[in-house]
C-alpha cells in the first residue's frame, strides 16, 4: 500500500476527524493493516477564507503548504490530502512542485459521487472563500451538473457556525448543521454537499428531510484509503435510503 500525508490543522478538528474516518473506511481485521500515515499538523497556517476574500493584512496559504506537501513527498508519502475544501482553490499552485506525490481533489471527487448518486440539484455548505473562488463550481461543472448556494442570510448562519461555533470550541452538536440542510431540502435540494470540513468534525445525518448529506471528509478519507490501495467499505450505500424517500416521492407525483 502506497503511504498517506496530510496537511492538517486546517482545522484541528477536522484533522482529527479526517483520521478517524480513515481508520473508518479501512475495511480490515487487524492494526497492521492499515494505511502508515503521515500528518503534519499546521494550524499556524494563514486563514484560507480571509486570503482569498482579499481582507486586509491576509497572508497567502501557498507557500505554507507547498512547503508542507514537499516535507511530506520526502518522509516517502505518495498520496496527500488536506482537510479543507478552501485550500482546494490553489490547489494546483501547492502541487506544482511535487514530483512523485499526487493529491486527493477533495471537491473533485465529492462532485463525482453526488453525480453517481443521482442528485439533481445539490446545495453546498461552505465557506465564503470556497464560494467566491468557485471551488464547487468548478467540481460540479466537470461532471455537468450546477451547485446550489444558500441565501445571503444562511450563508451568514454557514459562516457563524464555522467560525463563531467550531472554530472557537463552541459547537455542541450538529443540530444546528441539520437545521441549515433541512431548510435547503425544503427549498428543493435533493442532495447536499458538507463543503467545510469544520462542519464534517461537527457531523450530520446521511439523510436529512429526504435529502441525501454527503460529507466532503468522507469522501476525502474513502477516496484516500482506495487511492493508497487499501480495502475500504462502501461510503454509498449510507444514502441508499435517500434514493429509496426520492424514488418513493417521485412514484407519488407520477
Amino acid at each position: 500500500m502506497e503511504e498517506l500525508g496530510v496537511i492538517g490543522g486546517l482545522g484541528p478538528a477536522a484533522t482529527a476527524r479526517l483520521m478517524e474516518r480513515v481508520v473508518f473506511f479501512t475495511d480490515v481485521a487487524r492494526d497492521q493493516d492499515h494505511l502508515d500515515v503521515t500528518v503534519l499538523n499546521r494550524p499556524w497556517i494563514p486563514d484560507r477564507t480571509s486570503y482569498l476574500m482579499r481582507k486586509r493584512g491576509a497572508v497567502s496559504f501557498v507557500d505554507p503548504m507547498r512547503d508542507a506537501a514537499l516535507e511530506l513527498e520526502a518522509c516517502g508519502c505518495t498520496v496527500l490530502c488536506t482537510p479543507c475544501n478552501t485550500a482546494h482553490a490553489r490547489l494546483d499552485d501547492i502541487a506544482a512542485p511535487l514530483e512523485t506525490a499526487r493529491f486527493v481533489h477533495m471537491p473533485r471527487e465529492t462532485a463525482r459521487l453526488v453525480a453517481e448518486l443521482g442528485a439533481k440539484r445539490v446545495a453546498v455548505l461552505g465557506t465564503d472563500g470556497t464560494r467566491a473562488a468557485g471551488v464547487y463550481d468548478e467540481a460540479f461543472a466537470a461532471v455537468g451538473m450546477s451547485a446550489v448556494y444558500p441565501d445571503e442570510e444562511r450563508q451568514r448562519e454557514v459562516m457563524s457556525t464555522i467560525y463563531d461555533e467550531v472554530k472557537a470550541g463552541r459547537c455542541d452538536g450538529p443540530g444546528h448543521v441539520e437545521a441549515l440542510c433541512a431548510a435547503m431540502a425544503w427549498d428543493g435540494c435533493d442532495g447536499i454537499v458538507l463543503g467545510c470540513t469544520e462542519l464534517s468534525a461537527v457531523g450530520c445525518a446521511p439523510i436529512v428531510a429526504g435529502a441525501a448529506v454527503v460529507d466532503a471528509l468522507d469522501v476525502l478519507a474513502w477516496r484516500c484509503v482506495r487511492e493508497c490501495g487499501a480495502p475500504a467499505r462502501d461510503l454509498k450505500a449510507r444514502f441508499a435510503d435517500a434514493a429509496c424517500v426520492r424514488q418513493s416521492a417521485s412514484d407519488v407525483v407520477g
